[in-house]
């Protein structure tokens, strides 16, 4: 009878931390979320834009391409995060985000939206832009 008892009281303990565990990989994923978007805009707004295009790697392990090169004249002025979903696994985000800049040589400012599919690499717990970099 206490064998029972007591392997009942493992088996408790045992669901408890398996959901504690689980609570923990979700958070740590949604702060690396978190991380990775504040990331990606700092990138963009001090014209890392290699850094910036690191993120954009799509499921499969490929880059698009990108011009970085024609980007050496653009000042992005800010970076703003409109709306950010995260699905229920928190395996996927959609960001949608608003960059404004200007060319040095024109001087207009203008916006550009994007709505941006992320998605984590659940190997390495990274997350990752699929689509193109902006074209601006």
């Amino acid at each position: 009878m206490k064998i029972g008892v007591l392997s009942k009281l493992i088996f408790v303990v045992f669901i408890v931390l398996l959901s504690g565990c689980n609570r923990y990989t979700t958070q740590k994923r949604v702060n690396n979320i978190e991380a990775a978007i504040t990331s990606y805009d700092v990138a963009m707004r001090w014209a890392q834009y290699p850094e910036a295009y690191s993120y954009h790697v799509s499921p499969n392990g490929t880059q698009p391409p990108a011009d970085l090169e024609s980007l050496k004249e653009l000042s992005v002025t800010s970076v703003k995060v409109i709306e950010k979903i995260i699905n229920e696994d928190h395996t996927e985000a959609t960001v949608k985000t608003e960059i404004s800049y200007f060319f040095k040589d024109q001087g207009t400012i203008r916006k550009l939206k994007l709505n941006q599919r992320w998605w984590v690499n659940q190997e390495t717990n990274q997350w990752f832009v699929d689509g193109e970099f902006p074209k601006f």
